[in-house]
């Protein structure tokens, strides 16, 4: 978008009537047709509290515990190795992983409260692909550390050896072979042992790593019950309505700053960290190739808090701008990007493995200049459209909802 385009719609946006957000004495509607002086942000907080977030949280929780109870997927596939069923159990083991790995990339679209305290300590301990690299080094000492030490905690450990990375890492991973400089003692004889020892060791050590899951996202939805941390009056009391919508709005953010940039422009090779043609290697599910999965996830999510689900939304607000046009277009732009994924051939690793000439670098940045010109390289498309709705999210959001732009995404020059 040309800097003249850019300030022409600063400029129409920020004619728009402000809302008067932190009223804490008026009251509201539920339904889409509030206007400014009446708008119900306890009831909006409320929806999101209860039919949104916790219900997130909970999901994780249990689907961790489904995994990695008994009787569940990860033991039974255990139970199966060097058998006839081992094919059928690792298979039904990593579709339940699918299912948790969608379950958590939903709720980083609201790391917010108790889940953005200490640098959002607890989303990095269920997903720490935000924070760096797997540390492939470090979860194979800790499937050998697992098994032979009685006290082992695996809260000990940094979170780039915990979470839904290494429990891809785990099942997901056919070369058995370990990743650490001959010094590591624990490592030392790994490669000597037998396959099928290896194997067993790696999803014995799974199980483990689920039942953290399990346990974070617990702490997580329990910050958030009204039957424990009680961080839900806290999010909804009508003195603190300023401050939680201003956290609600910058967490939508993620879709700018983590879906855009770090998922898919560093792998594609668009975003100037990677100073490659490429960096396949950047994606953030390299062994389940499940990376376009997980972006659907996400924009799905971003769609459910943009409108409130079935309850009061960001959309209610933005319609009582007097701007419904803002609002068709983040539904349209999503859907766009959605149904892309869904018409996808190849994965993003794929994609991104495939940028490996001059040519084909300027064919994936005429698809993001031109996302609605499919070409052989979808994922650049779809960057393309992703940056059609955060563009809005930076100039008509902020303005028809009268929040500040999140400081991370002030320096973003997407």
């Amino acid at each position: 978008m040309s800097f003249y385009i850019r300030a022409a719609l600063i400029a129409v946006f920020l004619a728009l009537p402000l809302l008067g957000c932190v009223d804490d004495s008026t009251g509201g509607s539920e339904s889409g047709n509030s206007d400014a002086d009446t708008f119900d942000f306890t009831v909006m907080f409320a929806n999101y509290a209860d039919n949104i977030i916790l219900p997130n949280y909970e999901a994780v929780a249990r689907l961790a515990t489904d995994i990695e109870v008994e009787t569940g997927p990860i033991s039974s596939y255990c139970q199966s190795i060097g058998t006839a069923n081992e094919s059928a159990t690792v298979g039904a083991a990593r579709d339940a992983w699918g299912g948790l790995m969608l379950a958590i990339q939903k709720t980083e679209l609201h790391i917010i409260g108790p889940a953005a305290s200490n640098n959002n300590a607890l989303p990095n301990r269920l997903n720490s692909s935000a924070v760096g690299a797997l540390s492939l080094c470090g979860v194979d000492q800790s499937v050998v550390q697992s098994a032979q030490d009685a006290d082992f905690d695996i809260e000990s450990k940094t979170v780039t050896q915990r979470g839904i990375g290494a429990l891809e890492y785990l099942l997901f991973n056919p070369d058995l072979g370990q990743n650490c400089p001959s010094q590591i003692i624990e490592t030392a004889d790994w490669d000597s042992r037998p396959a099928e020892q290896r194997q067993l060791l790696r999803c014995e050590y799974a199980i483990v790593v689920a039942t953290d899951i399990a346990n974070t996202a617990a702490e997580l939805r329990d910050a958030w019950s009204s039957d424990d941390g009680d961080y839900r009056s806290t999010f909804i009391t009508p003195a603190n309505t300023g401050d939680s919508l201003e956290e609600l709005s910058d967490a939508l953010f993620y879709l700018d700053l983590d879906v855009a940039d770090r998922k898919l422009a560093i792998p594609t090779g668009i975003n100037e960290a990677c100073a490659a043609l490429s960096c396949p290697q950047s994606v953030e599910s390299p062994y389940s190739q499940f990376s376009l999965d997980s972006i659907k996830a996400n924009l799905q999510s971003f769609n459910i808090l943009m409108t409130g689900g079935s309850g009061l939304g960001f959309d209610d607000l933005i319609e009582a701008a007097g701007v419904p046009e803002l609002n068709r277009r983040f539904a349209d732009n999503t859907a766009a990007a959605i149904a892309l994924i869904d018409t996808a051939s190849e994965s993003l690793f794929e994609q991104a493995s495939a940028i490996d000439s001059s040519a084909a670098e300027t064919e994936c940045t005429n698809a993001y200049a031109n996302p609605d010109v499919i070409g052989r390289f979808s994922a650049c498309n779809l960057l393309g459209m992703i940056k059609l709705i955060n563009d809005d999210q930076k100039i008509g959001f902020v303005a028809a909802i009268d929040v500040d732009l999140p400081d991370r995404a002030q320096s973003d020059n997407d």
